[in-house]
């Protein structure tokens, strides 16, 4: 590590020649000068390249890194390994920020000794040229002006205290490392959610910052429905992993609130952005492989903080999407007032047992068939003979 930087910055580029230049000079820009700006560039198309070995030469802050179409992840990765900042943050090649992010963030890391500093941002519509602010985080007040939180305090809320994102946090580069967190490589959306999860449990000190710095750049819903029909099976798969997570560092327990109310409120999100066909697709992919190993079951109904999600996921663990939309036609829907977490455990239960019997059935029907359909085919041959001299004659 360098004592000279304070911050590096890792900025991953694939085909953002049209902001590039502006989301760079908004870093080199910034009151805080002691920093670096590591840029990965993904095997782009288009003049990306061009632009940051340009900027370079006026600027020998920036390093240049480059890759082969590997992801966000890979690059991530590669610009966190060769980081030398004492705080790193990952910025995304089409946002700018304000000139004091990087000043602000590393005073209070700095003075409250933090973890994880974050900072809060707008959405900014370049079409529109409008800026508006996002919906807060669920339990985003437990960050009150000056706090320092964690787990410790806030078992229940903290993975919902902040967003997703990491292009808005600044880690201590000694706690990733020590930590060993990294970008899982698996994982093509939402692998960014992973990774602050995965802070947000181990964390012992994190703070945040007042008033808007960043100002991150959303393109049209066609643009994330595109994004959410191509990967919207790997949601699932993200927070498997954290919660696998979780149980390898022995937080699963005390985080377990915390964690049911995340799954299950985003799945529950991600399953009314898609698309109808998707919609049944994501559905039973949480009914055959995933509902149950989230431990969604195991809490009782007052641990849900949203109706509509617990409601959601009663059903999703009772019945397949093709049953949940028959029943619903036929004015069956689920009372999930009257349900709670025993009731539905025996419900799944008596169901997962009916479809065994009927599984079982039809194999023994297939057993027991079989040396009948053996005894009809050795009569047929033994026949066979007399048949075709019956019909010479």
């Amino acid at each position: 590590m360098d004592n000279n930087i304070k911050v590096s910055v890792v900025m991953p580029i694939y085909n953002a020649g049209q902001y590039l230049a502006s989301a760079i000079s908004s870093v080199l820009s910034q009151t805080l000068t002691e920093l670096e700006l590591i840029c990965v560039d993904d095997g782009s198309t288009d003049n990306s390249l061009s632009i940051v070995r340009e900027m370079q030469t006026y600027d020998d802050r920036i390093r240049i890194l480059t890759e082969n179409n590997a992801g966000p992840s890979i690059a991530r990765n590669k610009g966190l390994a060769r980081a030398r900042g004492e705080f790193i943050i990952f910025f995304d090649a089409d946002d700018f920020c304000e000139n004091t992010l990087l000043q602000s963030l590393y005073e209070i890391a700095v003075k409250d000794e933090l973890d994880m500093a974050v900072a809060q941002f707008d959405l900014y519509n370049s079409v529109q040229d409008k800026f508006t602010m996002p919906t807060e985080e669920t339990h985003a007040n437990i960050f009150t002006p000056g706090a320092v939180v964690s787990k410790n305090e806030f078992p229940d809320y903290i993975l919902e205290s902040a967003t997703g994102y990491v292009w808005n946090k600044l880690f201590r580069t000694s706690f990733i490392r020590e930590k060993e967190l990294s970008f899982d490589t698996e994982l093509y959306v939402f692998e960014d959610v992973h990774f602050v999860c995965t802070a947000l449990s181990l964390a012992e000190r994190i703070g945040r910052v007042e008033g808007t710095l960043i100002h991150h750049r959303v393109y049209s819903e066609q643009s994330r429905a595109k994004l959410f029909r191509k990967y919207y099976a790997q949601v699932p798969v993200v927070y498997s992993k954290i919660k696998k997570h979780l149980m390898h560092y022995g937080m699963y327990i005390p985080l377990s609130k915390s964690f049911l109310n995340l799954s299950a409120g985003r799945c529950y999100k991600i399953y009314n952005l898609l698309w109808d066909e998707a919609k049944g697709e994501f559905w039973n992919l949480l009914h055959d492989s995933y509902a149950d190993s989230f431990g969604w079951y195991n809490h009782e109904k007052s641990d849900y903080e949203n109706k509509d999600a617990y409601e959601f996921v009663a059903n999703v663990g009772l019945y397949t999407h093709e049953e949940y939309l028959a029943r619903i036609e036929q004015g069956k829907e689920i009372d999930v007032e009257r349900l709670d977490k025993d009731k539905i455990n025996r419900m799944i239960k008596e169901k997962d047992n009916n479809k065994k019997t009927r599984v079982f059935t039809k194999k023994l029907f297939k057993i027991l068939w079989m040396p009948v359909n053996l005894v009809l085919k050795i009569i047929g041959l033994l026949l066979a003979p007399f048949k075709k001299k019956k019909k010479e004659k």
